[in-house]
């Protein structure tokens, strides 16, 4: 029991600390506020997509969307949150 206690606790702290680890930023903070929202605007765009796939530029999605070209040919968009929607041939 005592054993189990043991290894109890010390999963707690190593969860705890992975979470304080993960919480922090790793970026250094910026001299202007302006090079600091451009910084954000391009990390968040760039995590945004959620895709590695080509651009499609011959078509755009219903609300203007960028569409991507899947794996097997099929042209998607991601709509708002973020989810894949196929086009229709």
């Amino acid at each position: 029991m005592k054993v189990l206690k043991t290894i109890t606790a010390l999963f707690i702290t190593a969860m705890i600390s992975f979470t304080v680890s993960a919480q922090t930023s790793a970026t250094p903070a910026a001299s202007s506020s302006k090079t600091t929202t451009t910084t954000q605007t391009k990390s968040t765009a760039a995590t945004s997509t959620k895709t590695a796939d080509k651009i499609n530029k011959d078509l755009k999605g219903p609300k203007g969307e960028t569409v991507y070209t899947g794996p097997k040919g099929g042209n998607y968009y991601l709509n708002a949150s973020g989810a894949k929607v196929y086009l229709k041939k």
